[in-house]
């Protein structure tokens, strides 16, 4: 019995030091000083501890307020961990309504001369951010940071925003070594749970309840001197309904080729608010449909009202639409307008910042400032105009209505019963086009009667880049020649906002990496600023290692430098779907001039390769005429998205056509 005591006992202290190893402050020197991940050796950093507690807390001179815990612990493994030692906390403002982060405390961990020491977190390590006039930030950047340094840091969030939750992360890009998160709700508020769809993880939820109450106590006091006072006190009981998950070994997000946006596929808990019953109260609904959620949005002054006001811009528009009457060229020249009139100054959201009138006079806003005046100037026009409301990639796909679901809106055009998409916020962006981080899925197109309908942003029109080789072998082997390249949709949107700001050498540079032993020259340039023609560059080179001589033969591939010798798919297995970024063509044609004493001696023989019924592309035609070759190839990309369980296909494909680029021509000498 005394054995069985003692044995009790021991498992009891062992437990209690355990679960102490995650409170605030008590970091191990193991922690600092292990070198790597035990199960994901590549991880740059980790999560030890990731903790947040989500309660409603009552206030007798507030009500309910909204309160969350934090507290991580993060071990950072080499530098390209580092950016983890930065904490960016999201903060929401409407009118008075502010949330705010309070009890920030942090330190890092490291091991000097053989002993742990820790340097807390100070006030200059703690910022403030504007991010527009409806979000802020509270940024946390850790001292003395070190390869690894363990980093830990708490604070509590207080949000007067009662009715909305933020979604309970449960992976991340790195590994979480334990995670606890938990939040309690009151009986008054019914939320339904949403977990990711697209996550392949489950998590168990641990469900209990508990009863609380508040007692308030208040004190009337009578006459102008206290002559006599009362106390009277009242108790606030209620249910609360309390949902924990403790998970231990959370693998990180993997990283794979061709993902639209990693975070979309991490595991998540989120809550749906259905409705509301308070004591002596009617039910009051919250749950709505994508309708309900848009005419909300287009009802707010700040979104209907600024595309209803005209007076700022009718006589500047009416000056710039004089005596055009065509539709196409109206919009083309409105959307041209706006860009050249207001600049985006990087916020985003779907209500305007400052209002239309102010962004126009002072040539920069939102991007609501400069889509709904968009659209507003296009309805001016006679136009059928409305807005688009969009979540970007890092918003995440909406999985339920909700008006966070949206961050962003652009404008539309229906001409000839197609809808046009235009954001003018993008400098180099023609109508019908979308910038990466806005291109996600689908957008809610709304009208000024309540109706709506969803739209695609993934777009169908093929962006093209042609490729014109001319090669010239010398007699010592060396190749001479001259690029051609023309390039239209968002192949030349690419090149406008990357190629444009690069000067001469670092231009050069870029252009030559990756093309083997080669020196470029002569390079020109045309269309760069002209957004409705391709553009087309040209270049010559020189180029020392495009063939191998092996005896009396020579061994040259078809594309050259041009060839595509890697497979982006390497994994065994595929985890979330492939996206391409938009439907494509890349053609190469090559013209060859053989040297005087050789001959074509073979060949790679022509070939056509498909996948998911003509999903995806890949030809290659090559043909000796006299003394000439000439080789054509052409790689399209039809559909734009596969699921995973279409991966080992498309990864086939790939090393097919990789396989078939690097067959050689062989020429033999003749004499």
């Amino acid at each position: 019995m005394k054995n069985r005591i003692l044995l009790i006992l021991f498992v009891v202290i062992v437990n209690t030091i355990y679960a102490q190893d995650y409170k605030y402050g008590k970091v191990s020197k193991e922690e600092v000083l292990e070198l790597s991940h035990p199960t994901n050796p590549e991880a740059n950093a980790a999560f030890l501890f990731k903790s947040s507690n989500t309660y409603y807390d009552y206030k007798k001179d507030r009500g309910f307020v909204l309160t969350t815990d934090v507290h991580e612990r993060i071990k950072i493994y080499n530098q390209d961990g580092f950016d983890w030692a930065t904490k960016e906390i999201s903060l929401y403002n409407s009118g008075s309504d502010k949330e705010e982060v309070v009890g920030i405390r942090g330190e890092t961990y490291n091991i000097e001369e053989g002993e742990l020491i820790s340097q807390k977190l100070s006030k200059d390590g703690i910022f403030d951010v504007e991010v527009n006039k409806y979000r802020s930030k509270e940024k946390i950047t850790m001292p003395a940071l070190k390869e690894g340094s363990v980093i830990e840091y708490k604070y509590t969030i207080i949000s007067p925003f009662i009715f909305t939750v933020d979604k309970m992360e449960l992976q991340n890009t790195i590994p979480i070594k334990r995670l606890e998160t938990q939040i309690i709700i009151p009986e008054y508020f019914i939320f339904q749970k949403h977990s990711n769809p697209k996550s392949p993880l489950t998590f168990k939820i641990q469900e209990s309840q508990k009863n609380t109450s508040h007692t308030n106590t208040s004190i009337e006091r009578k006459g102008w001197n206290v002559i006599s006072h009362s106390r009277s006190t009242s108790k606030l009981e209620y249910r609360e309904n309390i949902y924990r998950i403790e998970e231990e070994n959370i693998p990180a997000l993997k990283k794979e080729e061709y993902v639209d946006y990693l975070k979309n596929y991490a595991a998540f808990l989120s809550w749906e608010l259905l409705y509301t019953k308070f004591p002596s109260g009617a039910i009051e609904n919250y749950s709505e449909t994508w309708e309900d959620v848009v005419n909300k949005i287009y009802n707010n002054s700040e979104f209907g009202q600024e595309l209803s006001i005209t007076k700022y811009f009718d006589d500047d528009l009416d000056e710039v639409l004089k005596g055009k009457s065509i539709p196409k060229d109206k919009m083309n020249i409105i959307f041209q307008f706006v860009k050249d009139k207001v600049k985006w100054n990087d916020y985003v959201g779907y209500y305007s910042e400052n209002g239309v009138r102010d962004a126009y006079k002072e040539g920069n806003g939102n991007i609501a400032d400069i889509n709904l005046m968009l659209t507003s100037m296009l309805k001016y026009a006679g136009l059928d105009a409305n807005p688009i409301l969009i979540s970007t990639k890092d918003n995440g796909i909406p999985i339920y209505p909700s008006r966070t679901g949206f961050n962003y809106v652009v404008a539309s055009v229906k001409l000839n019963n197609k809808i046009i998409i235009l954001d003018a916020s993008q400098k180099y962006n023609n109508p019908g086009m979308l910038s990466e981080h806005a291109r996600n899925w689908m957008g809610r197109l709304v009208r000024e009667d309540g109706s709506s309908e969803w739209v695609d942003l993934m777009g169908k029109e093929v962006s093209e880049y042609r490729t014109n080789l001319r090669v010239q072998i010398e007699d010592d082997l060396t190749i001479k020649g001259k690029v051609t390249n023309i390039l239209d949709g968002y192949y030349a949107k690419e090149f406008r906002e990357e190629k444009n700001n690069l000067g001469g050498e670092n231009y050069i540079q870029q252009l030559e990496e990756d093309k083997g032993d080669i020196k470029i020259s002569n390079i020109e340039t045309k269309n760069k600023e002209i957004l409705d023609q391709d553009i087309r560059e040209s270049y010559d080179f020189d180029l020392n290692n495009g063939i191998e001589k092996i005896g009396n033969n020579l061994y040259l591939k078809p594309l050259f430098f041009l060839t595509k010798d890697s497979n982006p798919f390497k994994s065994d297995e595929r985890n979330y779907p492939i996206f391409f970024k938009y439907p494509s063509i890349v053609s190469n044609t090559v013209h060859v001039k053989i040297p005087d004493a050789y001959e074509v001696e073979s060949m790679p023989e022509n070939q056509i390769i498909t996948v998911n019924n003509d999903g995806a592309v890949f030809k290659l035609i090559v043909a000796a005429t006299g003394k000439y070759l000439k080789i054509d190839s052409e790689f399209k990309i039809n559909t734009v998205i596969y699921l995973p369980e279409e991966y080992e296909t498309l990864k086939n494909f790939y090393s097919s056509m990789i396989e078939k680029n690097l067959e050689t021509i062989v020429l033999k000498k003749t004499s």
